[in-house]
C-alpha cells in the first residue's frame, strides 16, 4: 500500500492547542544548551595544547636519536679498545688510536650531558602540558554535568506534559492505496487500517507501538475505475514518554558516543586528547559526541586537528617524505616523553597489539578509550558486510493478476 509521508511538521501542524506547547526541546531549553556550549568552549585550549603535544613528541624523538648517536659511537669506542694490543704491537698510528680514544669519550660525555638535560626539560613540559590537559578535563567534566542536568530537567517536564489527562496527539494525514476494483472503499480502509496506524506511531517521536489510540475517523475517501483510493484519515493519541525521545535527546545534547576511524599511510602512534590510543595505519575509536583534539605521530612528523564528532565518520592523516624505519645495531636505553594513563612517545620498539572485539556505540559521560586495530584484508570485510542481498521468490505474472484473484489491495 501507498501512504502519505507523516513528518514531524506535519504532526505538529495538526496538533491541537493541548499539543501545541509540548516540544520535545523549548527554545528557552535551546538557550540553555547554547549558554553551556559557548561557556565551554574548548576550542583554542584544545588547539594550543595539542601544538605543545606534538613539540613535545618531536623532542622526545630527537633525544631518541641522540641516545642512538651515544650508542653507535659507545660502539666505535669499544672497537678502538679492542683493536688497542694490535696498534700498540704494530708501533704504527698508535698517537692517531689514542687521540680517536680519547675523542670517542669526550664526544659521548657530551651527548650524554645534553641527553640528560634535554630529557629534564621534556619532563617539566610534560607535566605542564599534563595539566593542561587536566583542565580540559575538568571543563569537559563540568560540561558534561550541565548536559546531564538540561536532559534531567527536560525528562521532567516531558513527563508532566504527557501525562495531563487533556495531552493529545492529533494527526491529519492524506493517503492512497491500491484497492481489487472489486473491493469497496471501506473494505479496503479497514484492511489498510493497521499498516497506517504502524506508519504513523513510527512517525513520531511521541509515539510507539503502544501508544494509545483514543480515535480514528475517514474524513474523506474516493475511489477510481482502476481500484486507487485516496483517503484523509484523523486520527488522535495519547503521547507518552519513550525510547525514542530519550535518543533524540542524547542526540541533541551531546550525550551520545560515535565509532571514529582513524587512516594514515603509516603506523602512526594515535592520540586523542592526550591520551593514547594505539598504532597503526588504521584504527576504530569510541569517543563521546563533542570536540576532540586528534594528534598523529610518526617518526619527527605530526598531524593534528581539533575536531568536532558528531557521529561515526572518518579521519586521514596522511605523512610525506617518510624514511623507512631502521633497526638499530643496539639497543640503548630511550628517553621518551611519556605521560600516564597512555601519552607515550613511541620508541624503536614496538609491541603487537591484540585485536579485540569492537564495542557498539553506547551513551557514555566520558568515551571507555576502546581502539581496535584493522589490516586492509579486514577493512575490506568490515566494508562489504554493509550489503544485503534480497532472494525473491516466484510472483505471478502481472500485479493485476495478483489484486483479480486475492483480493488484497497492493502497496505502492
Amino acid at each position: 500500500m501507498r501512504y502519505g509521508s507523516i513528518s514531524l511538521a506535519l504532526l505538529c501542524l495538526y496538533a491541537s492547542n493541548s499539543f501545541a506547547a509540548l516540544e520535545v526541546i523549548t527554545n528557552s531549553e535551546k538557550q540553555t544548551l547554547n549558554k553551556i556550549e559557548t561557556e565551554y568552549d574548548i576550542d583554542s585550549l584544545l588547539i594550543n595544547v595539542n601544538d605543545k603535544f606534538s613539540q613535545l613528541n618531536k623532542k622526545a624523538y630527537d633525544v631518541e636519536g641522540l641516545k642512538k648517536t651515544i650508542a653507535s659511537e659507545q660502539q666505535r669506542y669499544d672497537e678502538l679498545i679492542d683493536g688497542l694490543p694490535q696498534a700498540i704491537r704494530a708501533k704504527s698510528a698508535l698517537p692517531d688510536t689514542y687521540k680517536q680514544i680519547e675523542e670517542s669519550v669526550i664526544l659521548v660525555d657530551e651527548l650524554t650531558l645534553k641527553a640528560e638535560e634535554d630529557s629534564k626539560r621534556l619532563e617539566t613540559e610534560k607535566v605542564e602540558i599534563l595539566s593542561e590537559y587536566e583542565q580540559i578535563n575538568k571543563q569537559r567534566t563540568s560540561k558534561s554535568q550541565q548536559l546531564f542536568k538540561l536532559k534531567t530537567d527536560i525528562t521532567n517536564r516531558l513527563i508532566a506534559d504527557l501525562s495531563k489527562s487533556s495531552s493529545t496527539l492529533p494527526v491529519n494525514i492524506n493517503g492512497s492505496t491500491e484497492c481489487s476494483k472489486y473491493q469497496t472503499i471501506a473494505d479496503c480502509l479497514k484492511e489498510s487500517q493497521s499498516s497506517i496506524l504502524s506508519n504513523t506511531r513510527n512517525e513520531s517521536p511521541f509515539l510507539n507501538d503502544k501508544s494509545v489510540l483514543l480515535s480514528y475517523e475517514v474524513i474523506d475517501a474516493n475511489m477510481n475505475m482502476r481500484g486507487d483510493l485516496n483517503y484523509k484519515v484523523a486520527m488522535k493519541f495519547k503521547p507518552s514518554y519513550n525510547n525514542k525521545i530519550d535518543d533524540m535527546l542524547n542526540e541533541k545534547l551531546g550525550l551520545k558516543s560515535a565509532m571514529v576511524t582513524l587512516v594514515s599511510n603509516v603506523p602512526a602512534d594515535w592520540f586523542v586528547n592526550g591520551i593514547k590510543i594505539g598504532t597503526g595505519k588504521k584504527l576504530f575509536h569510541e569517543i563521546p559526541l563533542g570536540k576532540h583534539g586528534i594528534l598523529a605521530s610518526y617518526q619527527n612528523q605530526d598531524q593534528s586537528s581539533v575536531e568536532s564528532i558528531e557521529g561515526n565518520g572518518v579521519f586521514n592523516y596522511k605523512f610525506a617524505n617518510v624514511a623507512a624505519a631502521k633497526k638499530p645495531v643496539s639497543k640503548p636505553s630511550v628517553v621518551v616523553a611519556e605521560v600516564p594513563k597512555g601519552i607515550l612517545k613511541p620508541s624503536v620498539k614496538s609491541t603487537q597489539q591484540p585485536v579485540v572485539q569492537k564495542p557498539k556505540a553506547k551513551y557514555t559521560l566520558f568515551s571507555d578509550q576502546t581502539s581496535i586495530k584493522l589490516s586492509d584484508d579486514d577493512a575490506k570485510k568490515t566494508s562489504s558486510d554493509k550489503g544485503y542481498e534480497y532472494f525473491m521468490g516466484v510472483t505471478p505474472a502481472t500485479k493485476k493478476q495478483n489484486i483479480e484473484f486475492t483480493n488484497e489491495p497492493i502497496e505502492k
